[in-house]
């Protein structure tokens, strides 16, 4: 079983070689050997949030594979209406949030507490963190310790909390977002993979995995951003971890497992105890 939690469904950037409609995701997981992605809209992201997330819906009800993040942007606060997508379409698992492509920091006092109220009503959010030199509306800390106030949300923090590629040499990896959001200890924030370094750099997850744990982190690829053949390589990746299979088992399916237990209610997500 293999669990990708965080991907798109439409054209990323405008770019037509970043596209994929719900058929075409899937086609892309069947190629991978994904067996599910959790995905939200890129209408959402770039262009408008309720008319992406109306898309998503309709989506969603022709794709078993796949599981919807509802966008919201405070810069509209009308979309936090959307949130009615969670209860009344059951392919929603949860909401995705994007502070770099919407322009807003969490330092905004009107951001954050749009943002709180969301936190208050979902059981889950993926959250962007920014993870290319020059981008900062969502530094993996600040976002960290904005989880820290919601604790009965379950967090992810994309791209490896924000472990971004030095523009002189591009494999060096900056550490700051893994190491600040560990020292935080944070039982309900998880890390996806969905990063470039993890292709170029394969050492960059034995890193991460000794910072955060295998229990804190999720396998996430950014599809369509990244292909099948990239996101074969990112489990080959992780498969190869010199860590216990069960440990690549958590990061593969369990850990999303978990999550999904949260979300229904069925059982209290498997969350580990601290921290290495």
């Amino acid at each position: 079983m293999v669990i990708d939690v965080h991907g798109h469904l439409g054209q990323i950037n405008q770019a037509p070689f970043w596209a994929a409609d719900a058929a075409r995701l899937e086609a892309f997981l069947s190629a991978a050997g994904v067996d599910a992605l959790w995905v939200s809209s890129s209408r959402s992201l770039m262009y408008d949030a309720r008319e992406g997330n109306a898309e998503l819906a309709r989506a969603l009800r022709q794709a078993p594979r796949l599981r919807g993040y509802v966008t919201v942007n405070p810069v509209f606060p009308e979309s936090i209406a959307d949130l009615a997508l969670l209860r009344d379409e059951a392919g929603f698992i949860g909401v995705k949030a994007h502070p770099d492509y919407h322009g807003y920091d969490l330092r905004s006092a009107s951001a954050r507490a749009f943002l709180d109220e969301v936190a208050r009503q979902v059981p889950l959010m993926l959250f962007h963190v920014s993870c290319m030199p020059g981008t900062g509306f969502a530094d993996a800390e600040r976002v960290a310790e904005f989880a820290g106030g919601h604790p009965d949300t379950r967090f992810i923090l994309a791209h490896l909390a924000g472990i971004f590629q030095n523009p002189l040499y591009p494999y060096f990896p900056n550490l700051q977002g893994l190491e600040r959001v560990a020292a935080l200890r944070l039982e309900n924030v998880f890390v996806d993979t969905a990063h470039f370094l993890m292709y170029v750099y394969p050492g960059v997850m034995e890193r991460a995995v000794e910072l955060i744990g295998a229990g804190h982190l999720v396998f996430g690829t950014d599809a369509p951003l990244q292909g099948p053949a990239q996101m074969r390589f990112a489990l080959e990746t992780i498969r190869r971890l010199p860590i216990p299979p069960a440990d690549r088992e958590r990061i593969l399916h369990g850990n999303a497992e978990g999550l999904l237990a949260w979300i229904t209610r069925e059982a209290p997500a498997p969350l580990a105890q601290g921290q290495p």
